[in-house]
């Protein structure tokens, strides 16, 4: 197909608005996946109960800062000198820049607690490569600094311990010749049916924290009303221990349940 052909443009342009909308959309869903499960949920099936606009919202915001630094790198690659810039790529190829690159690795490994430093390490070096070696072709440059971005963005999630959360409180209409309750967790999903709620666990009295959040369903036609807040939330305790454990201490993946 002539590119040169405006119904060629419009149709590449097309792909790339589409790829982009579900890069995005899949790093929302990774990013809430392991949101729902630092609260002890399982984490695949929450965000599928999660409205689409809302895992768009989300990988949008997750995507945001990492974005615009990734940006600012490849205009600062751009606005360096091309012999400099292809003398440290150069570098990083032989079996010293391998070695060097290799040591700090490792030494990331052996020292940190969180995963995105190392993470963001390796994305600096892919899209320092591949500026270099594919110069003439911006479509593979752009995609992998954008899945460079992307993984350390989901990298970064999965670090978190601490989110802001949509506290929702439903009230429920009283069953027959019952009393109506009132169900407050962290809001999943809103849809015309109803209400997903993460719904904290019962305290554990040794320690005083919260359990494990359980999903729980609140179908339309049983609410009275509901009412949200945006508040500050911390994941629980054995979730909050395991994504502060050295590295060295860690499975080398991110799972996302």
């Amino acid at each position: 197909m002539d590119r040169s052909d405006p119904w060629a443009r419009l149709i590449s342009a097309a792909g790339a608005i589409g790829a982009s909308v579900a890069l995005i959309y899949v790093i929302g869903g990774a990013s809430l996946s392991l949101r729902y499960e630092g609260f002890g949920l399982p984490g695949q099936q929450a965000a599928t109960v999660t409205p689409r606009e809302v895992l768009l919202a989300a990988g949008l915001r997750t995507l945001a800062v990492w974005a615009a630094l990734g940006v600012a790198l490849v205009l600062a690659l751009r606005a360096l000198p091309d012999p400099f810039v292809r003398d440290v790529a150069g570098r990083l190829r032989r079996p010293s820049g391998l070695l060097a690159v290799g040591a700090i690795a490792l030494a990331l490994a052996l020292l940190l607690k969180v995963l995105w430093p190392l993470a963001a390490f390796g994305a600096v070096l892919a899209i320092i490569l591949a500026s270099v070696h594919w110069k003439a072709q911006p479509l593979r440059r752009i995609v992998v600094s954008v899945l460079s971005i992307g993984l350390v963005a989901v990298a970064y999630e999965a670090d978190r311990i601490t989110y802001e959360i949509e506290w929702t409180c439903v009230d429920v209409a009283p069953a027959a010749g019952g009393t109506g309750e009132r169900i407050c967790g962290m809001l999943v999903g809103q849809l015309d049916r109803g209400f997903y709620l993460g719904v904290p666990g019962a305290t554990d009295r040794t320690t005083d924290k919260a359990g494990r959040y359980r999903l729980a369903f609140i179908p339309s036609g049983h609410v009275e009303q509901a009412y949200s807040r945006k508040q500050l939330a911390r994941v629980i305790a054995s979730k909050a221990d395991a994504r502060r454990e050295p590295l060295r201490s860690r499975p080398w993946d991110i799972r996302v349940r």
